[in-house]
């Protein structure tokens, strides 16, 4: 991001701080989330083909960057919330979205409360319209969620079983790429914990979702990646099924990061 035409922005939001970047000298208002584990800094490569059309502001997550977060959960609500307030400080009455991965979640979660008001919705390899494996925790009791939570406290103990199990290719190496950095300090710990507390109540309601963007005509486009191994690629088809008017997917040839949004030199913004 050029710093001389960057703007740094703290938001007040109860306790919390709330940390966003601001870029761009377009007229539309667009709120960009990074995904879990990125900053603000994720977007660099997307600022000049927004800077047009667009101001820009690209937020950090809850204990992500220079955002502070002292609540032990977020919810929909509280996403919610901090839109309601950018919209304020700007006088914008429409406004589009834009979230890459986690951030895709957090774009999606939105849209039912925000329909009427939306001019356009970009998900980079968006997660919360399939939940794999433990992604879909609501169905985990919450006693369980927190007895569960607890343990991430002490769970860099485990990190010399991590190492073993993947020595003798018993874990995948993903997982344990995100053991050896989530795990190991307890910064991260407590990030990773938040979330997994947070999960259950932050699931995205496809059908609601669906309604909104058919009833509004609000354009969408997803960007996925063909080496992306988080995100399958089926998620675009599952989102564009029954509203195929306002719908485009597009696959690129990246993994999961998708090059920083640059990969949205593909459309006319």
């Amino acid at each position: 991001m050029n710093d001389k035409i960057k703007k740094e922005v703290t938001i007040n939001y109860g306790r919390e701080k709330i940390y966003c970047e601001v870029s761009g000298q377009g007229t539309e208002l667009l709120i960009a989330f990074p995904g879990y584990g990125n900053t603000t800094d994720y977007y660099a490569p997307a600022l000049p083909l927004l800077a047009n059309k667009f101001t820009t502001w690209i937020i950090d997550l809850p204990m992500h960057g220079q955002t502070t977060w002292h609540r032990p959960m977020f919810t929909i609500k509280n996403f919610t919330e901090i839109i309601q307030l950018i919209l304020q400080r700007t006088g914008h009455l429409t406004f589009s979205l834009l979230g890459h991965s986690f951030g895709g979640r957090a774009v999606l979660t939105q849209i039912p409360f925000f329909g009427a008001k939306l001019n356009q919705i970009l998900l980079l390899a968006p997660d919360g319209i399939v939940n794999p494996g433990l992604m879909t925790v609501s169905w985990i009791p919450p006693w369980f969620r927190r007895m569960t939570g607890g343990w991430v406290d002490h769970s860099h103990r485990l990190l010399p079983l991590v190492k073993f199990l993947h020595d003798r290719k018993w874990l995948a190496s993903g997982a344990y790429r995100f053991a050896m950095f989530y795990l190991k300090t307890s910064e991260r710990r407590r990030q990773v914990k938040m979330y997994w507390l947070s999960l259950a109540d932050f699931q995205v309601d496809l059908p609601a979702v669906k309604d909104t963007i058919k009833n509004h005509q609000i354009t969408t486009v997803i960007f996925l990646g063909k080496k992306d191994k988080i995100i399958p690629s089926d998620v675009g088809i599952i989102l564009k099924s029954g509203i195929e008017s306002w719908v485009k997917n597009i696959e690129v040839d990246t993994g999961h990061l998708l090059d920083g949004g640059a990969v949205l030199s593909l459309i006319d913004l």
